[in-house]
């Protein structure tokens, strides 16, 4: 029987949760999150600190490999993402969602 020392994920003293995990599966973790960013409104996952986070991790961890951030296909690639969306496409599309999200909220 596995104890939850065993296990790759696990609470902390502090109450936080500690997941030890390869780079590989923080990066599969991380697109799929990030895609729900500006696909459902209602989510609200652009204000988690959490995946705010991961990213930062994720791109300091490009930046030792030696990839230019700032440069999307290069950050794209990093994730082994060989047709990359242009970022003005990705944002065309969120801003038509945002633009329903505040009809949504009554535009406050």
């Amino acid at each position: 029987m596995r104890t939850s020392a065993d296990m790759p994920i696990q609470e902390t003293d502090c109450g936080r949760i500690a997941a030890l995990r390869a780079l590989t599966e923080l990066k599969n973790l991380y697109r799929p999150l990030f895609g729900q960013l500006r696909t459902e409104p209602g989510r609200d996952l652009d204000e988690s600190d959490c995946l705010l986070e991961l990213q930062s991790f994720l791109q300091w961890k490009a930046k030792e490999d030696g990839v230019d951030i700032t440069h999307h296909a290069a950050w794209e690639a990093w994730f082994d993402n060989q047709a990359p969306v242009p970022c003005e496409q990705r944002d065309v599309g969120y801003a038509r969602l945002q633009e329903g999200r505040d009809g949504q909220r009554g535009g406050w």
